[in-house]
């Protein structure tokens, strides 16, 4: 009898915790009701446990990090925002080259290699190789050692002939000599693309080209003129990374392109008129017959659009 007790008091105490589980099962199902019991469970914190620490208290503390740790984020951080940003442009450029101009010492060729390197289906050309190469003096490593070799005319004229050549190309990177802008011709063939003046503090570029700084302010006068006609300036700061220098090329293109997007030709809004003329006469045909959807007019050449003027 003792034994048969004990095994009903133990059923019993089993169905009651099927239906408890089945009740709490059922009402934390609920997003209502799972909301509510976390509300209560955090009521039931202390009070000065929550006051002191706030809700950000609730989250994991950050894992410290040593200064070399620190710095390695920030670059890392950097670099992603440059790579944004270099993706962005190549998209924006559309294939553009892109020609880099300035006093000696602008560093245009390192920062030209650094701006391809970014803007990696783009290529880098260094005229100044080219023009040792087309001349038959690879042995000259600077515009000014060509120069004394050949000529200032001759290297002139090599200039034009190699810049005919370029500008028919896509996707460049040229860094230039510091006199290509006095011809007119080269800056036609220029436009092609767009051209960016580097410049910077006389004296530095000065001490980085090698060159006398009233030399350099000669040049400065001299060209100053023709380097305002760039479709962008960039200023340089001293010390500055070469690619701190590329980034902000690329900032201030971006810029340009979009304050300046690109104008629609009166050609290519016709025929975007004419296109979509058609693909409504086209479903015009598609719902003809139907309910509420009227045949629509034939579209002939008298309804082709307008020829206008470029805009």
């Amino acid at each position: 009898e003792q034994k048969m007790r004990f095994f009903l008091a133990l059923l019993g105490a089993m169905g009651a915790c099927s239906m408890a589980s089945a009740y709490v099962t059922s009402t934390l199902c609920s997003p209502t009701s799972r909301l509510t019991a976390a509300r209560s469970a955090l009521s039931h914190r202390s009070t000065s446990h929550v006051a002191r620490r706030g809700l950000l208290g609730l989250r994991a503390a950050e894992p410290e990090q040593s200064e070399e740790d620190k710095a390695k984020s920030k670059a890392l951080a950097e670099a992603w925002i440059r790579g944004d940003k270099s993706q962005e442009l190549k998209g924006l450029l559309n294939g553009a080259s892109i020609y880099l101009v300035g006093l000696p010492g602008c560093n245009n060729d390192k920062i030209g290699a650094m701006l391809a390197k970014r803007l990696d289906i783009y290529s880098f050309l260094d005229l100044k190789e080219v023009f040792a190469a087309a001349a038959g003096k690879p042995e000259c490593l600077s515009y000014e050692a060509l120069k004394k070799e050949i000529g200032e005319e001759e290297f002139r004229d090599l200039e034009t002939k190699v810049l005919d050549q370029v500008q028919a190309v896509l996707r460049l990177i040229v860094s230039t000599d510091h006199g290509v802008v006095t011809d007119v011709a080269n800056w036609s063939k220029m436009q092609n693309g767009l051209v960016v003046h580097l410049k910077g503090d006389i004296g530095v570029m000065s001490e980085k080209s090698g060159m006398e700084e009233s030399a350099m302010k000669a040049l400065a006068e001299e060209y100053g003129g023709f380097y305002q006609l760039a479709d962008v300036s960039v200023t340089l700061d001293k010390d500055e990374a070469i690619d701190t220098a590329a980034i902000k090329v690329v900032d201030s293109i971006m810029e340009l392109i979009k304050n300046n997007p690109p104008m629609r030709k009166g050609w290519e809004k016709a025929h975007d008129e004419r296109m979509a003329a058609l693909d409504a006469e086209e479903a015009k045909k598609k719902n003809k017959g139907k309910p509420g959807k009227p045949p629509g007019k034939g579209f002939g050449p008298s309804d082709a659009a307008p020829k206008s003027k470029e805009i």
